[in-house]
C-alpha cells in the first residue's frame, strides 16, 4: 500500500470522527424521541404470562430479551463448537466454568454490578439463571464423560469426584427453582452455602486428577474470585457501638456510633451483624439495614460516624435487634447498592408504601441537605457589599453542589397511622431544610382517621391526609394521587425521575403510571429503590399503648417467637 492510500484512509478517518458525533447527537435528539414509549414499555413493564409457574415471575421485558439471547447464545456456542469435531463432555465443562466465572464476585450482593450500575432485581436474575445454564451444562459433562466411565465394575476417583460435584450442584439447582426456595424460606442461604461449597470441592479434586492445564488454570480462578470479595469485606468492616434503642411492635430502632468514618450516599444500605451466643459476632449471618439519617453535614460529606437505622421484624435475626442494648457492639458491612444521583434530574418524585419510606427518606434529606448547603455558601458570600471581599470569600469558602434538582415530591403511603412516629425527627429535618418551601412537596396519606397532628407543620406543600367519616383510603386519596402529581410534574421543564419502594402491587401500579404518561416529549426514568424493608402488617394499628407495651415485652422474652413477617432475611426483590 503506498503513500497516498495511507492518506486517503487517515483523511477518511478525521472526516468519519468528525460526522459521527454530529450523526449520533441528531439520532438522540429527533429520532429516538419517538421510541420513548415503546423504550418504557420494554423497561419498565412486567411479563404477565407464566405467573402460575413462577418462572418469569418479575421480569421486565428487557431482563426477558437479555436472557433468550444470553441462553441461545449458550447454545449456539455449543452447537458450533461440537459441530467441528470437539467432544460434547469438552465443550459444556468449559462453557460451565465460564459462565460460572462471573457468579463468584458476589452473592446477594456484587460491587461490580453495583459499579456498572446493575439494579440489585436485574442481578438477581443474571446470579440466578447464569448459575443454573452453568449447572445444566456441567450436568451434561457428567453425562457424557462420567456415565460411560461408571459403566465397569471400577469406579476411580476421577467419577467419584465428579459425581460429587455434579450431586452438589444438581441438588443447589433443584433448590434454587422458585418453588422449593420458597418452601426452604431462610435455610435456603444456609443450605445453599454447603452445597456451593461441597460442590467447588469436588470440582477442584476432579480437575486436579484430570490433570488439564487450562481446567485447572480457571477451575483456580473461578476459587481465587470467590475469596476476593469476601477478603474485602473483612477488610472494610466497621466496629459500631449501639448508643440509643427505641422500639415498637412493628420495627426497632437503634442510634449506632463508630470510631472510622463510615462512606455512605442516597440509597445504600449495609449488611449487620449482630452479637454471637458464643462469639463476639454472629459472623455466619447477616441482616440488610438502611442508615436513616444522620447530620446533614456529615450527610453532604458523603461520611459519618452517628447514624440511626431502622429494622422492621421480618425475620429472625432483625427480630433478635430487640435484645440489644445500648452499649453493645455490632459489625457494620457496606455500603452496597448504586448511587442514582438523583441530583443530575430536574424533577424527582419519591413514592413510598409502609416501610418503604426507611429507603425513600434518606435521598429526600440527601438532596434537602445539598441545597441547604449551597444556600448557606452563597448568603455567605453575599453578606459582604465590598465585591472584592466577597468574591475572596466566596474563593474560600466550601464549593457549592450545583445540583438541577428544582422539584422533589415525596409521596408516602402510610399501612397504619402509627408508622409516622417511626420518622418523626427525620420529616421535620426535612421541613426544616425547605424553610421556603421552593423544592418540596410532601403528601402523606394515611388509612385511618386523624388520631393526632402529624409530625411536621401541615403548610401548602406538606400535606396530611386522612380520610373522612365513612370515606375509605382509596377514596380520600385521589385528589393527591401519585397518577395527578406524575401527570403534572412531568410537564417541567428538565429530566424526571421516579423513584418507588414498596410491595409488588404499589410498585407496579407506579410502573404502570410512569409508562402511561410517558410520551415522545416528555420521558420519565423509572427505578424501584434497591433495599426494600418487608411488609408491616396492620394488626397494631388500633391496639392501645398499654397492651402494645404488655406484647413488647413478652416478645423480648422470646425474640425467636412468631412474626407476621416471612422469615426470610435476605428480603428477596423476587424469587426467579
Amino acid at each position: 500500500m503506498d503513500a497516498i492510500a495511507y492518506y486517503a484512509i487517515g483523511f477518511g478517518a478525521l472526516w468519519v470522527a468528525a460526522i459521527l458525533p454530529c450523526f449520533f447527537g441528531f439520532v438522540r435528539r429527533h429520532v429516538i424521541p419517538h421510541f420513548h414509549p415503546f423504550i418504557a414499555k420494554v423497561r419498565y413493564q412486567r411479563i404477565q404470562g407464566f405467573t402460575r409457574l413462577r418462572i418469569f415471575n418479575g421480569f421486565t421485558r428487557l431482563e426477558l430479551i437479555l436472557l433468550s439471547f444470553y441462553i441461545s447464545g449458550n447454545g449456539a456456542a455449543l452447537s458450533i463448537q461440537i459441530a467441528r469435531g470437539a467432544s460434547v463432555a469438552s465443550s459444556t465443562v468449559l462453557a460451565a466454568i465460564i459462565n460460572l466465572l462471573p457468579l463468584l464476585f458476589g452473592g446477594r450482593t456484587n460491587r461490580i454490578a453495583d459499579a456498572i450500575g446493575l439494579s440489585r432485581p436485574s442481578y438477581y436474575v443474571a446470579h440466578h439463571w447464569m448459575g443454573r445454564v452453568a449447572i445444566l451444562e456441567a450436568l451434561i459433562h457428567a453425562a457424557f464423560g462420567l456415565i460411560p466411565a461408571t459403566q465397569g465394575n471400577k469406579i476411580d476417583s476421577v467419577a467419584i469426584s465428579g459425581c460429587l460435584a455434579a450431586g452438589s450442584f444438581l441438588t443447589l439447582f433443584i433448590l434454587s427453582l422458585p418453588y422449593t426456595r420458597r418452601k426452604l424460606g431462610a435455610a435456603f442461604r444456609g443450605v445453599h452455602r454447603i452445597l456451593y461449597v461441597a460442590g467447588m470441592t469436588g470440582l477442584v479434586w476432579h480437575v486436579l486428577l484430570v490433570k488439564s492445564l487450562l481446567h485447572e488454570v480457571l477451575v483456580f480462578v473461578a476459587c481465587g474470585l470467590w475469596l476476593l470479595p469476601h477478603v474485602y469485606r473483612v477488610a472494610h468492616w466497621r466496629s459500631v457501638t449501639v448508643t440509643d434503642r427505641w422500639a415498637d411492635q412493628d420495627v426497632t430502632r437503634l442510634r449506632l456510633r463508630t470510631q472510622r468514618h463510615v462512606s455512605t450516599f442516597p440509597g445504600s444500605y449495609f449488611y449487620l451483624y449482630l452479637p454471637g451466643s458464643y462469639f463476639n459476632y454472629n459472623l455466619l449471618h447477616s441482616s440488610p439495614v438502611m442508615m436513616l439519617w444522620n447530620d446533614a453535614k456529615q450527610t453532604v460529606a458523603g461520611r459519618t460516624t452517628d447514624f440511626h437505622i431502622l429494622a422492621g421484624r421480618q425475620s429472625r435475626h432483625l427480630r433478635l435487634l430487640r435484645t440489644v442494648e445500648a452499649g453493645d457492639r455490632m459489625l457494620l458491612d457496606g455500603p452496597y447498592g448504586q448511587d442514582l444521583r438523583l441530583h443530575e434530574y430536574e424533577t424527582v418524585i419519591l413514592t413510598a408504601k409502609g416501610m418503604g419510606i426507611v429507603s425513600i427518606l434518606p435521598m429526600a434529606l440527601h438532596l434537602a441537605a445539598r441545597k441547604n448547603h449551597d444556600d448557606s455558601v452563597r448568603s455567605q458570600s453575599n453578606k459582604t457589599s465590598d465585591p472584592t471581599v466577597g468574591l475572596a470569600t466566596s474563593l474560600n469558602t466550601a464549593p457549592v453542589f450545583r445540583d438541577s434538582t428544582r422539584r422533589i415530591d415525596l409521596l408516602w403511603r402510610l399501612e397504619h397511622n402509627d408508622q409516622e412516629l417511626w420518622v418523626a425527627d427525620q420529616l421535620k429535618a426535612l421541613q426544616d431544610l425547605d424553610p421556603r418551601q421552593v423544592m418540596f412537596l410532601v403528601w402523606c396519606i394515611y388509612p385511618n382517621a386523624r388520631l393526632r397532628d402529624p409530625p411536621f407543620r401541615e403548610e401548602p406543600h406538606w400535606s396530611a391526609i386522612y380520610p373522612q367519616e365513612g370515606q375509605t383510603m382509596a377514596e380520600a386519596e385521589v385528589p393527591f394521587s401519585f397518577e395527578k402529581a406524575l401527570s403534572h410534574e412531568v410537564l417541567l421543564p428538565g429530566k424526571c425521575i421516579v423513584v418507588a419502594c414498596g410491595d409488588r402491587q404499589f410498585t407496579d401500579e407506579r410502573r404502570a403510571s410512569v409508562i402511561r404518561n410517558t410520551s415522545r416529549k416528555w420521558p420519565i426514568v423509572f427505578v424501584e429503590a434497591e433495599y426494600r424493608p418487608g411488609h408491616v402488617t396492620q394488626q397494631t394499628s388500633h391496639r392501645s399503648p398499654v397492651a402494645r407495651r404488655m406484647r413488647l415485652t413478652r416478645r423480648d422474652r422470646h425474640p425467636g417467637g412468631s412474626s407476621s413477617y416471612d422469615d426470610d432475611d435476605d428480603i428477596p426483590l423476587h424469587v426467579v
